[in-house]
Protein backbone atom coordinates (compact mmCIF):
# COMPACT_ATOMS: atom_id res chain seq x y z
CA UNK A 1 0.00 0.00 0.00
CA UNK A 2 0.96 3.51 -0.90
CA UNK A 3 2.06 6.17 1.74
CA UNK A 4 1.39 9.55 0.82
CA UNK A 5 2.63 12.58 2.75
CA UNK A 6 0.79 15.50 2.75
CA UNK A 7 3.35 19.39 2.67
CA UNK A 8 3.18 22.56 1.35
CA UNK A 9 5.76 23.83 -1.86
CA UNK A 10 6.73 26.36 1.15
CA UNK A 11 7.33 23.87 4.41
CA UNK A 12 10.85 22.39 3.31
CA UNK A 13 12.10 22.40 6.72
CA UNK A 14 8.74 19.99 7.27
CA UNK A 15 9.98 17.88 4.40
CA UNK A 16 13.11 17.20 5.74
CA UNK A 17 11.58 15.97 8.99
CA UNK A 18 9.49 13.60 7.45
CA UNK A 19 11.41 12.23 5.16
CA UNK A 20 14.29 11.37 8.42
CA UNK A 21 11.29 9.99 10.01
CA UNK A 22 10.25 7.76 6.97
CA UNK A 23 13.82 6.70 6.71
CA UNK A 24 14.40 6.06 9.88
CA UNK A 25 11.28 3.15 9.62
CA UNK A 26 12.70 2.06 5.97
CA UNK A 27 9.30 2.97 4.08
CA UNK A 28 9.60 4.90 0.87
CA UNK A 29 6.33 7.68 0.64
CA UNK A 30 5.50 9.68 -2.34
CA UNK A 31 5.04 13.58 -1.20
CA UNK A 32 1.19 15.20 -2.08
CA UNK A 33 1.57 19.02 -2.85
CA UNK A 34 -0.59 20.96 -0.45
CA UNK A 35 -3.41 23.22 -1.05
CA UNK A 36 -1.56 26.48 0.44
CA UNK A 37 -4.29 28.87 2.24
CA UNK A 38 -1.66 31.44 2.00
CA UNK A 39 -2.56 32.02 -1.53
CA UNK A 40 -6.55 31.87 -0.67
CA UNK A 41 -8.91 28.82 -0.53
CA UNK A 42 -10.10 27.87 -4.03
CA UNK A 43 -13.81 27.42 -2.73
CA UNK A 44 -15.29 28.78 0.31
CA UNK A 45 -17.34 26.70 2.58
CA UNK A 46 -18.57 28.26 5.43
CA UNK A 47 -18.33 27.82 8.69
CA UNK A 48 -14.84 26.38 7.42
CA UNK A 49 -11.74 28.74 7.46
CA UNK A 50 -9.58 28.91 4.64
CA UNK A 51 -7.03 27.07 5.88
CA UNK A 52 -9.58 24.12 6.74
CA UNK A 53 -10.86 24.50 3.70
CA UNK A 54 -7.33 24.21 2.03
CA UNK A 55 -6.50 21.05 4.52
CA UNK A 56 -9.78 19.34 3.57
CA UNK A 57 -8.89 19.91 -0.07
CA UNK A 58 -5.26 18.31 0.19
CA UNK A 59 -6.43 15.35 1.78
CA UNK A 60 -9.00 14.71 -0.84
CA UNK A 61 -6.00 14.80 -3.45
CA UNK A 62 -5.32 11.59 -1.65
CA UNK A 63 -7.73 10.02 -1.31
CA UNK A 64 -8.17 10.33 -5.24
CA UNK A 65 -5.05 8.73 -5.66
CA UNK A 66 -6.33 6.08 -3.29
CA UNK A 67 -9.77 6.08 -5.55
CA UNK A 68 -7.70 5.45 -8.52
CA UNK A 69 -4.77 3.42 -7.85
CA UNK A 70 -4.17 -0.72 -7.77
CA UNK A 71 -4.19 -0.91 -4.35
CA UNK A 72 -6.90 -2.13 -2.06
CA UNK A 73 -5.52 0.68 1.18
CA UNK A 74 -3.52 3.52 1.19
CA UNK A 75 -2.29 5.79 4.11
CA UNK A 76 -2.64 9.57 4.37
CA UNK A 77 0.02 11.27 6.80
CA UNK A 78 0.63 14.63 7.16
CA UNK A 79 3.94 16.44 7.24
CA UNK A 80 4.38 16.07 11.16
CA UNK A 81 3.82 12.39 11.54
CA UNK A 82 6.44 11.29 14.32
CA UNK A 83 6.57 7.46 14.66
CA UNK A 84 6.59 4.51 16.70
CA UNK A 85 10.02 2.95 16.34
CA UNK A 86 8.69 -0.54 15.04
CA UNK A 87 6.24 1.31 11.99
CA UNK A 88 7.91 0.09 9.37
CA UNK A 89 6.42 -3.43 9.21
CA UNK A 90 3.34 -2.10 9.86
CA UNK A 91 3.30 -0.22 6.54
CA UNK A 92 5.42 -2.60 4.41
CA UNK A 93 2.24 -4.49 3.58
CA UNK A 94 -1.76 -4.16 4.04
CA UNK A 95 -2.21 -8.43 4.70
CA UNK A 96 -2.95 -7.47 8.87
CA UNK A 97 -5.44 -5.07 8.02
CA UNK A 98 -9.08 -6.36 9.31
CA UNK A 99 -11.12 -6.88 6.09
CA UNK A 100 -14.29 -5.08 6.59
CA UNK A 101 -12.39 -1.68 7.65
CA UNK A 102 -12.64 1.61 6.16
CA UNK A 103 -10.58 3.16 7.90
CA UNK A 104 -7.88 2.48 10.37
CA UNK A 105 -7.03 5.01 12.37
CA UNK A 106 -3.28 4.88 13.47
CA UNK A 107 -2.26 8.16 15.45
CA UNK A 108 -3.16 9.40 18.81
CA UNK A 109 -3.92 12.47 20.47
CA UNK A 110 -3.15 11.79 23.91
CA UNK A 111 -6.92 11.64 25.31
CA UNK A 112 -9.73 9.56 26.41
CA UNK A 113 -11.32 7.43 23.23
CA UNK A 114 -13.98 5.15 23.57
CA UNK A 115 -13.34 1.93 21.66
CA UNK A 116 -14.78 -1.71 21.48
CA UNK A 117 -14.56 -4.15 24.07
CA UNK A 118 -12.48 -6.50 21.48
CA UNK A 119 -9.11 -6.20 20.79
CA UNK A 120 -8.51 -8.26 17.56
CA UNK A 121 -4.41 -9.04 17.41
CA UNK A 122 -3.33 -8.11 13.76
CA UNK A 123 0.86 -8.63 14.01
CA UNK A 124 3.44 -8.10 15.23
CA UNK A 125 2.06 -7.64 19.13
CA UNK A 126 -0.72 -4.42 17.60
CA UNK A 127 -4.65 -4.73 17.80
CA UNK A 128 -6.73 -3.57 16.05
CA UNK A 129 -9.57 -2.52 18.19
CA UNK A 130 -12.98 -0.70 16.62
CA UNK A 131 -13.15 3.36 17.22
CA UNK A 132 -16.28 4.35 18.19
CA UNK A 133 -16.09 7.65 19.88
CA UNK A 134 -14.66 10.70 18.65
CA UNK A 135 -10.91 10.97 18.33
CA UNK A 136 -9.42 13.97 16.12
CA UNK A 137 -6.68 14.56 14.16
CA UNK A 138 -5.68 13.30 10.75
CA UNK A 139 -2.00 12.88 10.61
CA UNK A 140 -2.31 8.96 10.50
CA UNK A 141 -4.44 6.78 8.83
CA UNK A 142 -5.73 4.37 6.46
CA UNK A 143 -8.08 4.44 3.77
CA UNK A 144 -9.45 1.78 1.81
CA UNK A 145 -10.27 2.27 -2.06
CA UNK A 146 -13.90 1.77 -1.53
CA UNK A 147 -14.22 4.12 1.60
CA UNK A 148 -11.66 6.54 -0.63
CA UNK A 149 -14.52 6.40 -3.59
CA UNK A 150 -17.48 6.99 -1.08
CA UNK A 151 -15.62 10.19 0.29
CA UNK A 152 -14.83 11.59 -2.69
CA UNK A 153 -18.82 11.39 -3.48
CA UNK A 154 -19.96 12.40 -0.07
CA UNK A 155 -17.98 15.59 0.72
CA UNK A 156 -18.07 17.29 -3.13
CA UNK A 157 -19.89 20.18 -0.17
CA UNK A 158 -17.85 20.49 2.47
CA UNK A 159 -19.40 20.96 6.02
CA UNK A 160 -17.24 20.00 8.72
CA UNK A 161 -13.07 19.93 8.85
CA UNK A 162 -11.74 16.64 7.58
CA UNK A 163 -10.67 14.86 11.13
CA UNK A 164 -14.76 15.58 11.88
CA UNK A 165 -15.86 13.43 8.76
CA UNK A 166 -13.58 11.05 9.61
CA UNK A 167 -13.57 10.23 13.08
CA UNK A 168 -16.79 12.16 14.17
CA UNK A 169 -19.76 10.12 15.27
CA UNK A 170 -21.82 12.81 14.84
CA UNK A 171 -20.93 13.02 11.21
CA UNK A 172 -22.67 10.84 9.18
CA UNK A 173 -20.12 10.00 6.91
CA UNK A 174 -18.10 8.34 10.36
CA UNK A 175 -21.39 6.71 11.22
CA UNK A 176 -21.75 4.92 7.95
CA UNK A 177 -17.80 3.94 7.72
CA UNK A 178 -16.18 0.59 9.36
CA UNK A 179 -13.55 2.41 11.67
CA UNK A 180 -10.57 0.59 13.57
CA UNK A 181 -8.32 2.31 16.06
CA UNK A 182 -4.38 0.67 15.82
CA UNK A 183 -3.40 -0.21 19.33
CA UNK A 184 -0.90 0.99 20.29
CA UNK A 185 -0.85 4.13 18.15
CA UNK A 186 1.71 3.41 15.02
CA UNK A 187 2.31 7.31 15.38
CA UNK A 188 1.44 11.42 16.69
CA UNK A 189 2.02 14.87 15.75
CA UNK A 190 5.56 15.75 16.41
CA UNK A 191 3.92 18.67 18.69
CA UNK A 192 2.91 16.10 21.50
CA UNK A 193 6.14 14.14 21.77
CA UNK A 194 9.37 16.34 20.38
CA UNK A 195 10.46 18.22 23.11
CA UNK A 196 10.62 21.23 21.12
CA UNK A 197 7.68 20.45 19.24
CA UNK A 198 9.52 20.02 16.01
CA UNK A 199 8.87 22.32 13.04
CA UNK A 200 5.53 23.73 13.06
CA UNK A 201 3.21 22.16 10.31
CA UNK A 202 1.03 24.68 7.90
CA UNK A 203 -1.19 22.37 6.74
CA UNK A 204 -3.48 22.38 9.70
CA UNK A 205 -3.92 25.58 12.14
CA UNK A 206 -4.89 25.75 15.54
CA UNK A 207 -8.42 24.71 15.78
CA UNK A 208 -10.94 27.89 16.29
CA UNK A 209 -12.80 28.08 19.22
CA UNK A 210 -16.21 26.55 19.70
CA UNK A 211 -19.07 27.47 17.38
CA UNK A 212 -22.12 27.77 18.67
CA UNK A 213 -24.85 24.91 16.86
CA UNK A 214 -28.02 25.94 15.86
CA UNK A 215 -30.87 23.39 17.77
CA UNK A 216 -31.75 22.50 14.51
CA UNK A 217 -27.64 21.21 14.30
CA UNK A 218 -27.44 19.50 17.62
CA UNK A 219 -30.38 17.25 16.65
CA UNK A 220 -29.28 16.11 13.64
CA UNK A 221 -25.63 15.74 15.60
CA UNK A 222 -27.03 13.46 17.71
CA UNK A 223 -29.30 11.61 15.81
CA UNK A 224 -26.36 10.68 14.02
CA UNK A 225 -24.47 9.33 16.77
CA UNK A 226 -27.50 7.41 17.67
CA UNK A 227 -27.34 5.82 14.36
CA UNK A 228 -23.88 5.24 14.52
CA UNK A 229 -24.23 3.28 17.99
CA UNK A 230 -27.60 1.37 16.60
CA UNK A 231 -25.48 0.63 12.83
CA UNK A 232 -22.37 -0.92 14.92
CA UNK A 233 -24.65 -2.29 18.06
CA UNK A 234 -22.08 -0.56 20.87
CA UNK A 235 -24.39 0.93 23.15
CA UNK A 236 -22.88 -1.03 26.25
CA UNK A 237 -19.75 -2.80 24.34
CA UNK A 238 -17.47 -0.24 24.59
CA UNK A 239 -15.22 1.11 26.76
CA UNK A 240 -13.64 4.39 27.60
CA UNK A 241 -9.47 4.40 27.84
CA UNK A 242 -6.33 6.70 27.64
CA UNK A 243 -4.79 6.90 24.11
CA UNK A 244 -2.10 3.84 23.74
CA UNK A 245 1.29 5.31 24.15
CA UNK A 246 3.63 5.22 21.48
CA UNK A 247 7.01 3.72 21.13
CA UNK A 248 10.05 5.12 19.62
CA UNK A 249 12.95 6.75 19.47
CA UNK A 250 12.10 9.95 17.96
CA UNK A 251 14.24 10.61 14.25
CA UNK A 252 16.07 13.68 15.93
CA UNK A 253 17.52 10.88 18.59
CA UNK A 254 18.11 8.56 15.83
CA UNK A 255 21.34 7.78 14.29
CA UNK A 256 19.88 8.07 10.42
CA UNK A 257 20.95 6.41 7.22
CA UNK A 258 23.05 9.31 5.64
CA UNK A 259 21.11 7.74 2.51
CA UNK A 260 17.58 7.59 3.54
CA UNK A 261 14.88 6.37 1.30
CA UNK A 262 13.92 9.15 -1.14
CA UNK A 263 10.13 10.76 -1.37
CA UNK A 264 8.97 9.23 -4.90
CA UNK A 265 7.95 11.57 -7.40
Amino acid sequence: MKCLVINLDRSADRLAEVTAEFARIGIPFERVAAIDAATGAPVIAPPLTEAEVCCFLSHRLCWQIIADGPDRYGVVFEDDVVFSHDAGPMLADDSWIPRDADVVKLETFFVPVRLGGRHVPVKNGYSATRLFGQHMGACGYILSKKAAQKLLKSTRRLKATVDFVLFSPTEMTTARSTTYQLMPALCAQAQFVAENGGPATLIQFAPPPPRNKRILDRIQAEATRALARLRNRNFFATQKIDAVPLRFPLAMQADIDPNPIPALA
